[in-house]
């Protein structure tokens, strides 16, 4: 009996995972509203007119990254419970593909956290031209939202990374289940395999500096199928527990 429960978890706890990761996926529907209205960096030009940015949009800029970090936690959610769903057919891709998921979810919230933390007190400190002045203000630049190559963005990259990782990795055991999850299965595919082209694009100096962010944005449209699809394919699973 014991044996039998380990192999096979609860049926309680599939209708948890699949209700949190879809209350994830619904949470994060409704924060991508505001998150393209608020501001994540100033508008590129000298240090010091960046300053005097952030210090009259501080509210707004740290309100855009606390809605950056709901959503990079309610999809790295979402990824759990697909990654979830694969453990029975797939158990070593689905704990690799969770371990790309743990290491994404480390690598964005650094910076999301020094977006909230770190910057609103560099600008004070800049603005209080305090001893300390100088080293807010080198730190300031070398945190740059708005840089692919700064400290700051390198770890959200990472973290592109990761997903597309994990997305190759449970492509094609979710290609094998339902009709929605078939859906989310080729967006994660596909994403995968255009963040390493655009990936081995930077390394070979083929994709200019000015555009990876273009190019990872537009990429990224194919996480919001995926995670339509996932939502589906979760409340699908809670309805069919909930008629057992």
């Amino acid at each position: 009996m014991n044996e039998t429960l380990k192999a096979h978890p609860p049926a309680d706890l599939d209708r948890q995972v699949n209700r949190a990761a879809f209350y994830s996926a619904a949470v994060l529907l409704v924060a991508t509203v505001p998150s393209l209205l608020l501001p994540l960096d100033a508008p590129q030009g000298p240090v010091a007119d960046r300053l005097m940015w952030f210090s009259s949009n501080l509210g707004a800029f740290v309100a855009g990254w606390i809605v950056q970090m709901i959503l990079m936690l309610t999809l790295t959610g979402v990824f759990a419970g697909a990654a979830w769903q694969l453990r029975r057919s797939h158990p070593l891709r689905a704990f690799v593909a969770g371990t790309a998921l743990f290491i994404s979810l480390v690598a964005f919230i650094i910076p999301k956290f020094i977006a909230i933390w770190s910057i609103p007190q560099m600008v004070s400190e800049s603005a209080r031209v305090s001893s300390h002045s100088g080293v807010s203000e080198q730190l300031f630049q070398l945190l740059n939202p708005s840089l692919a190559f700064s400290l700051f963005t390198s770890f959200d990259y990472l973290g592109f990374w990761m997903y597309a990782v994990f997305g190759l990795l449970v492509a094609r055991p979710l290609f094998r289940l339902t009709l929605s999850a078939k859906i989310a299965a080729v967006a994660l595919g596909v994403y995968g395999l255009l963040y390493h082209l655009l990936f081995v694009g930077v390394l070979t100096r083929n994709v200019a500096q000015a555009d990876i962010g273009a190019y990872s944005t537009s990429i990224g449209a194919l996480l919001l199928v995926a995670v339509i699809s996932l939502a589906i394919r979760f409340r699908n699973a809670m309805a069919s527990e909930d008629g057992r």
